[in-house]
């Protein structure tokens, strides 16, 4: 019995992975519609989880609340926006579509989600001064290269038509080895990424079964 229970969910994988993959490298059409039933069901699938993390939330905060467990008070306002904006996106109306395109859902994202990204993503800059300053106290030739390859970036994106042969500079960094190194860390991923659905296919990996 605890063979079948290890090896029944790893076959059923494999040959949901073949199906699917099989209907994207061929036309057949019995294979399109067997790979199209398996990718609507993975979706019908994660919509479901969805939901069932939307409850984990809500029960997981509403307890802390409950037992005025420290950060409450933050437990009270995560769930109280979230109750807000699904209670002004869920419900249709004739005239306006309901969703994220919903337009009170669209101002919460424009004027409350976007400033508070913005505003975490402007932190980094002290992180990244932090870190820098770290990195010249090592003294190490590699980051000292980075440090001032960085430090033409800024120069060069902060002096566009005061001083254009910093520009250039920049644009050439960017363009150049950055891009060669953003290159190779997206091949490095893809070849990641097809090496684990390989092993997925083939039973090695079986998350599924655990």
């Amino acid at each position: 019995m605890s063979v079948l229970k290890r090896m029944l969910p790893t076959a059923v994988g494999m040959a949901v992975g073949l199906f699917v993959l099989a209907s994207v490298f061929t036309t057949n059409p019995w294979l399109d519609a067997i790979g199209n039933y398996f990718v609507d069901t993975a979706i019908l699938i994660a919509a479901f989880a969805l939901f069932l993390g939307l409850w984990n939330v809500v029960r997981v905060h509403a307890r802390k609340i409950r037992e005025r467990q420290p950060g409450r008070f933050s437990s009270f306002f995560l769930l109280a926006v979230m109750l807000l904006v699904l209670a002004l996106g869920l419900p249709p109306s004739p005239d306006r579509p309901s969703g994220p395109a919903q337009p009170a859902v669209q101002w919460i994202f424009q004027n409350v989600q976007a400033p508070i990204q913005a505003s975490l993503s402007a932190l980094l800059v002290f992180f990244i001064a932090t870190a820098s300053y770290r990195m010249l106290r090592t003294r190490r030739p590699g980051w000292v290269i980075l440090w001032i390859v960085a430090l033409l970036v800024l120069l060069g994106q902060v002096s566009v038509g005061i001083f254009p042969v910093l520009s250039d500079l920049k644009d050439w960094i960017l363009d150049v080895p950055a891009m060669a190194g953003v290159r190779g860390i997206v091949l490095g991923v893809s070849l990641g990424a097809l090496l684990t659905s390989i092993r997925l296919l083939l039973g090695v990996e079986r998350p599924y079964s655990d």
